[in-house]
């Protein structure tokens, strides 16, 4: 069950600057939290570790201090990501909206 995925690139040529970042989280067969990670070069293999996870709030911390790294790319190496894909029934993207971190807490499902 897929409960969060976004992909993110950070695109600048004048800098050579060609980044991808992908994250994924959702239970796998079992009901266990699983968040997938794959970066790297546009175009490339790249990196994909996963962690297991014990619950949402879990899943859901990883997914925020991921997202939070991405924010400060621009000051880091020169270029904002931008959010290419989404899905995100549960809001955990907040963290990448201007808004307090006390609103970026995870929503029960309706």
């Amino acid at each position: 069950m897929l409960d969060f995925r976004i992909t993110l690139e950070a695109r600048n040529p004048v800098r050579r600057c060609l980044r991808q970042y992908h994250v994924e989280a959702g239970t796998d067969l079992f009901g266990v939290w699983v968040v997938e990670i794959s970066y790297g070069r546009i175009g490339t293999a790249g990196r994909s570790p996963s962690y297991v996870l014990r619950d949402e709030e879990e899943a859901w911390h990883l997914a925020q201090s991921i997202l939070k790294r991405r924010v400060s790319a621009p000051r880091r190496i020169g270029v904002a990501y931008r959010i290419r894909e989404l899905i995100d029934p549960k809001g955990w993207v907040g963290v990448l909206c201007e808004t307090p971190a006390s609103d970026t807490k995870p929503r029960e499902a309706a």
